[in-house]
């Protein structure tokens, strides 16, 4: 039988509850919710509320108009009819340690300037809406994965200090709530600082980051099944050598989501 202080208790959080939501009414009639990436449309209903992915419909269908099949691997677009469970010409004699890549598009028009844009100071909300659009297009990739932990790509400390958000942690925390799914930023850490990956040749891509990562032992990896999350895939170094740490420390499997593969 609930007590005096629990009925208060609830009628208090009731209250609260009330105020959030006529609040929230208030400020999206003097502001209306709108598009996280043009900025110039506003959502309509569905997109506001119903599923939560603050993009208008003109941005959801350029950032998911590439029809083009991708490859199981690497998640490069390749021919239709195409059998890639081993890989396509581009990945399949490289030696992956993760087994499949999961995006939304490609590295072009306008996901690329999203991509780019993602990473700005205040895009939290821009990064955490493409996460969202890459779960409702994929979802049945993810579902069929199904992964027990997600682990954004870490950055390396010092960063947090000096970049304007983490966007890999930004996505991986959407789309653990999307997926109910743990996402733990605390399970392999960045060990030093590299060069960006972004301004090296693809030879030297591979020793900027040897041994830049290891696995946290406090945190149990073994027999999971982890999805690493990143915002793009270009030659696959990073996702590859961040697999390799958490095959060590016992993962079962392991994919990479990403917003988009560089082609």
């Amino acid at each position: 039988m609930p007590q005096p202080n629990d009925q208060i208790t609830d009628a208090r959080l009731s209250i609260l509850n009330r105020i959030r939501l006529a609040t929230s009414a208030i400020i999206d009639f003097a502001m209306p919710p709108a598009c996280a990436f043009c900025t110039g449309d506003l959502l309509n209903d569905f997109e506001a509320t119903v599923d939560g992915i603050s993009l208008c419909g003109r941005c959801r269908k350029n950032f998911t108009s590439d029809e083009r099949s991708p490859c199981f691997k690497c998640g490069m677009p390749v021919g239709p009819y195409v059998d890639t469970r081993q890989g396509c010409p581009e990945c399949a004699r490289r030696d992956f340690r993760f087994g499949r890549v999961i995006r939304l598009g490609v590295y072009e028009d306008s996901l690329r300037t999203a991509c780019i844009r993602g990473k700005s100071r205040g895009a939290e909300t821009l990064a955490g809406a493409l996460a969202s659009l890459l779960w409702k297009k994929q979802q049945e990739e993810l579902a069929d994965f199904a992964p027990d932990v997600i682990v954004p790509v870490p950055q390396f400390w010092l960063h947090g200090f000096t970049r304007p958000h983490h966007q890999a942690l930004t996505m991986a925390e959407v789309l653990g709530e999307r997926l109910s799914c743990v996402c733990d930023n605390r399970a392999v850490r960045k060990t030093r600082r590299t060069i960006d990956q972004s301004s090296l040749p693809r030879a030297k891509r591979l020793t900027n980051l040897k041994h830049a990562y290891a696995a946290c032992s406090k945190h149990k990896l073994t027999g999971k099944r982890v999805l690493i999350v990143d915002d793009i895939l270009t030659t696959g170094t990073t996702s590859n050598e961040l697999a390799k740490v958490i095959r060590k420390a016992g993962a079962s499997d392991v994919a990479v989501a990403v917003i988009a593969v560089v082609p």
